[in-house]
């Protein structure tokens, strides 16, 4: 898609166009003089970009014969210490330009800060290094993007010679965003990282045709993308090729776009129409469903996820400071659902200050949005999402919410460089977050204290580290959801393990049931495990187990957090807790030496050394009570119609659901359900209805699923382009076109007498 960009010759610009760009984006940074310092979190804020930069300022290397700014960042051949050395003296130069702290307008500060910036133009950082070393984003993003800002922020007090030097440096690592070190293609969030910086230069510059450019080349980002890195139809987002990225390098993007659409809006640039419509869907589809209470999902944050300081929840309230900015210019009732959604979100997150995260000029409306009793809190969605495109899926209920990350031909298991996310082994292997009121549980100590080879819902041989960025030999890894009721099927056979497993998750208003069947592996010496719970416990907690077996309990102390577990075969699982220590430096070498410690309870099945066809099931129930979890296993809601590699399938009868997973490409029939193909399939009744959706998981089948219910509907209600109905009565016949579908789920409505 191509951008309109409106009236770019200078003859068209007014004289303070360039300015009005700059002083917009000085009071996106600093907050200007209309900041309500009245506010609480605004003063705590302030005292922050006070303190920080007076650490900086203090531990700063003062004298002519300096080798270095600091001394931690001294050494000349790696490149994050440019960039690192520039985010310090971006800090200082905020504190200087922001008013209600007492460093702003400091002359000795403003002093170091520009003595800083000239020693790192003549030696490390200008416009005659030869080359770039080590780390490519260090040169063309990070640091382009804090000298940037600094430039914003000292604009009056840097003199010409001083901004055209350093921006020279800027365009000698960073000329053109189109590109990475000097020929890959840029995509996804570092596109829009570059068009940032690239569109401060030609502001700082009063440079119209580096504007343009900059515009211009944000238009690729807005297209919808079939394979590699972008936004998919279904809301998936991916970065480096295969990892599903949405709340990191996605969070990037969409805090890059709402900043520049913002900033420019009411310019010659401003950006109207079609991106801002795709904006606002990317923000419903792509990012709105991955935020829980305020914590972003961890399954779409690859490795970020080992980096101290970057919880969940840390980058949940990034995502919604940048979803505050979108509303401002999204249309009238997009705007209005988004800000219900953010008010929700803040409030629901008890873990941190609502302003945690948010920019400071932002903090203010935030208070007001929340304070604003004519703006309804959205009510939390009862959905399910499945993210075809990045092997994911998503179950949202009011009070709990549940992530599945798999892997497959298609998808990498996990990301591990920079020596980042050393641990992250199975975290792509059917990995199950359940999220509930104990809303702290994957932050804090989790990530380096968890036993990375147990991570809840997968199947692993027992001690394997594989290898990062790995593709799966199955294509099988997907899901079908028709009202909010979702099954979830994974052909589990990792590169490089011998090892393989079928794997379904069905996915209901109360309960998750998991069922494993035809597991194998060719390893002799080592076990196979399913792990049912590796559950950190953030506070007091009871475990409770029926005496047959049958059931456990684990009351974790807070009120919303207690979870159910259901045994259908009874005694067999294995149970054990304890505590386990551990830091960051374990799992990311940048992290920090402190141990941590946390205590865990693990449930598992052992399978054995190279089962030849295990089989699991278990119940999850979260938010139930003891006497409830022994109640529901005397009396289970659920039905497991069939667990074995053919096919998985269960039956509610209180919800009227029914769900199958079909493994083969061959007719197989299931509780009067047929599938010709590998398919997954869901159906809710409801009054006089009959609801059905249907998917190919496997991506690949370029023809028809086939699919009979052995039931008559006396009318279609509904049907989707691709579906034919071959007969209504006596039983229900469909022919489902999946060629090119890439994984969506094909929905139909019935009307039939009871």
């Amino acid at each position: 898609m191509r951008l309109a960009v409106l009236c770019l010759l200078p003859l068209c610009l007014r004289a303070d166009s360039f300015d009005d760009l700059r002083l917009r984006w000085r009071r996106m940074l600093s907050g200007g003089a209309f900041v309500d310092t009245t506010l609480p979190a605004v003063g705590a804020r302030l005292s922050a970009i006070e303190s920080t930069a007076r650490r900086n300022w203090t531990s700063m290397l003062k004298d002519s014969a300096r080798q270095s700014l600091w001394t931690d960042l001294s050494r000349a051949n790696i490149s994050s210490g440019i960039s690192a050395s520039y985010s310090r003296l971006r800090a200082m130069a905020l504190a200087w330009a922001t008013p209600g702290q007492a460093l702003y307008g400091d002359p000795g500060l403003l002093a170091d800060i520009r003595s800083g910036l000239a020693w790192m133009d003549a030696n490390r950082y200008n416009q005659d290094v030869p080359a770039e070393y080590d780390n490519w984003w260090d040169w063309e993003i990070g640091t382009p993007l804090n000298l940037a800002d600094i430039g914003v922020l000292l604009y009056d007090n840097l003199s010409s010679g001083e901004l055209d030097r350093y921006m020279a440096a800027i365009e000698r690592f960073d000329s053109d965003p189109r590109y990475m070190i000097g020929k890959t293609i840029s995509t996804g969030a570092n596109r829009t990282d570059k068009c940032k910086a690239a569109l401060l230069r030609g502001v700082l510059l009063k440079d119209p045709a580096k504007i343009e450019l900059a515009v211009r080349e944000l238009s690729p980002v807005f297209d919808y993308v079939t394979a590699g890195d972008g936004f998919y139809l279904d809301g998936s987002f991916i970065q480096h090729r295969r990892h599903p990225y949405t709340g990191s390098y996605g969070l990037v993007l969409i805090a890059d776009i709402a900043d520049l659409l913002y900033l420019t809006a009411g310019s010659p640039w401003e950006t109207s129409g079609p991106p801002v419509a795709i904006v606002s869907q990317w923000i419903s589809g792509a990012f709105a469903p991955l935020i829980f209470r305020g914590a972003m999902m961890d399954m779409v944050r690859g490795r970020a996820i080992s980096r101290d300081g970057s919880s969940d929840h840390a980058a949940g309230h990034s995502t919604i400071a940048a979803l505050l900015r979108a509303t401002h210019f999204l249309g009238g009732a997009d705007a209005a659902t988004l800000r219900g959604q953010i008010k929700a979100w803040l409030a629901a997150d008890t873990s941190r200050d609502y302003s945690s995260g948010l920019p400071i000029d932002l903090i203010g409306e935030a208070w007001n949005l929340l304070n604003d009793d004519a703006v309804p809190a959205a009510v939390p969605p009862n959905a399910g999402i499945v993210y075809a495109s990045m092997d994911r899926i998503v179950h949202l209920r009011r009070d709990w919410a549940m992530g599945i990350a798999m892997h497959s031909s298609r998808i990498y298991n996990y990301e591990s460089i920079n020596n980042e996310n050393l641990k992250g082994w199975h975290t792509g292997d059917g990995m199950t977050y359940l999220y509930n009121a104990d809303l702290t549980q994957f932050s804090g100590a989790y990530w380096p204290t968890i036993d990375a080879q147990r991570m809840p819902g997968t199947t692993v041989i027992a001690g394997s580290t594989p290898r990062q960025s790995q593709l799966g030999a199955s294509n099988i890894a997907g899901g079908a959801t028709v009202d909010g009721y979702t099954a979830a099927m994974l052909d589990l056979e990792p590169d490089g393990r011998p090892l393989s497993a079928n794997k379904s998750w069905f996915l209901l208003d109360d309960e998750v049931v998991a069922l494993g069947a035809g597991i194998r592996s060719a390893n002799p010496s080592q076990a196979v495990e399913t792990i049912v719970e590796n559950r950190r416990l953030t506070s007091p907690t009871t475990f409770t187990t029926g005496t047959d077996g049958s059931w456990a309990h684990l009351d974790a102390g807070i009120d919303g957090a207690s979870i159910g577990y259901y045994f259908p075969a009874g005694a067999g699982w294995q149970t054990t807790s304890g505590m386990r220590a551990g830091a960051w430096r374990d799992i990311n070498a940048g992290g920090g030496a402190a141990l941590l410690s946390a205590a865990y309870r693990t449930i598992w099945f052992d399978h054995g050394k190279a089962p030849a066809a295990g089989v699991y099931a278990y119940v999850l129930l979260p938010g139930i009570t003891a006497r409830g979890a022994a109640d529901y296993a005397a009396a289970p809601a659920v039905s497991i119609l069939e667990n074995s590699t053919a096919a998985q399938a269960i039956w509610h009868g209180g919800l009227q659901v029914a769900a199958v997973n079909f493994w083969s490409n061959s007719n197989k029939t299931v509780a009067g359900i047929t599938s010709d193909s590998i398919a997954s399939l869901v159906t809710h009744a409801s009054g006089q209805t009959l609801a059905v959706g249907v998917s190919d998981p496997t991506q690949a089948n370029d023809g028809q699923i086939h699919i009979e219910l052995a039931m008559p509907a006396s009318d279609i209600v509904s049907l989707d382009d691709g579906i034919t109905v071959e007969q209504l009565s006596p039983t229900i016949k469909l022919a489902v076109d999946v060629k090119g579908a890439r994984g969506r789920t094909f929905r139909a409505v019935f009307s039939y007498l009871q």
